[in-house]
């Protein structure tokens, strides 16, 4: 029987297993739900202590496996929220003695989940677990951050159950000689390039287009975030490996101060909106290309 292929254009934001529709609120999750989301979203399949940072918007999604310390160890899911706040969802596995586990927390099993709010952009940056927060304010909006990530989760299970088509559209259709072309474009030598690093570039409508000074196969994508105001980025760029065949890394900067992150085959979202604005570039320059040509 010939394997199906799946055609990433036509269905590309697909969800498995999770929906913020059809989730459970953080009140009611309990210790094997948050164990199965980090079992299902772990890309690296090992039981070993490790991380693995997603992106969901502009905002980092850590995967917690087997984090270890003097307590215990930890699965779960780590979501920051820019600067501001931190939310944390896991499931801890404790190793000391039940009695005392008993007078800590006023239970006896041995695992329980512990979920918790951390604010970032204040001096007291204290850390609350979820069920003493008291403001309805806020416990709506975590509660809206744990449906988004459910929508995040149901759309990175998806492609990771049928092969990351959108991860291999992007590595298939942007080639190095596509890159180049761009990198190439003549408006790129006809207008005064504002500089960003070692790239150069301009502003087209509302994308920021730039190239690297040295020829490589590099295309940097900015844009103004309308919710938070922050210029973030994609960044393409071709990877020579000395064997086997070239590849597209695709990473992202949240924002212009920060570094920037590879995305993973799973950041179904980033991907399918980076495919867009890498098309939409190219339509651009060309629309700004033939109409310097007109002006002449």
């Amino acid at each position: 029987m010939d394997a199906v292929v799946i055609d990433a254009t036509q269905i590309p934001l697909q969800k498995l297993y999770y929906a913020a529709d059809n989730t459970l609120p953080l009140s009611q999750l309990d210790e094997e739900k948050i164990c199965q989301i980090a079992r299902d979203l772990d890309s690296v399949s090992s039981e070993k202590e490790h991380y693995v940072t997603g992106w969901m918007g502009l905002n980092s999604v850590v995967l917690v496996r087997s984090y270890q310390n003097k307590r215990g160890s930890a699965d779960g899911l780590v979501m920051t929220r820019g600067n501001h706040y931190r939310l944390s969802v896991q499931s801890v596995v404790f190793r000391i003695p039940k009695p005392l586990l008993w007078v800590t927390f006023r239970r006896r099993p041995r695992t329980m989940k512990v979920i918790t709010y951390n604010r970032l952009d204040t001096p007291q940056n204290g850390m609350q677990q979820y069920q003493n927060i008291l403001e309805p304010e806020l416990k709506e909006r975590l509660e809206a951050d744990w449906r988004d990530l459910n929508d995040y989760l149901g759309m990175a299970c998806w492609q990771r159950e049928n092969n990351n088509p959108l991860w291999q559209a992007l590595q298939r259709d942007i080639s190095a000689d596509r890159l180049l072309l761009l990198c190439k474009h003549p408006v790129f030598s006809s207008r005064k390039m504002q500089k960003e690093g070692e790239f150069a570039g301009l502003w087209q409508k509302d994308i920021f287009i730039a190239h690297r000074n040295d020829g490589a196969a590099a295309i940097l994508l900015s844009w103004k975030d309308p919710q938070t105001g922050d210029v973030a980025s994609y960044l393409f760029e071709i990877l020579a490996k000395n064997t086997g065949p070239t590849r597209l890394r695709l990473s992202l900067r949240p924002r212009k101060q920060e570094k920037f992150y590879p995305l993973n085959p799973f950041d179904a979202q980033h991907l399918f909106d980076a495919r867009q604005l890498f098309e939409r570039a190219e339509s651009v320059l060309e629309s700004s290309a033939d109409s310097s040509h007109h002006q002449r």
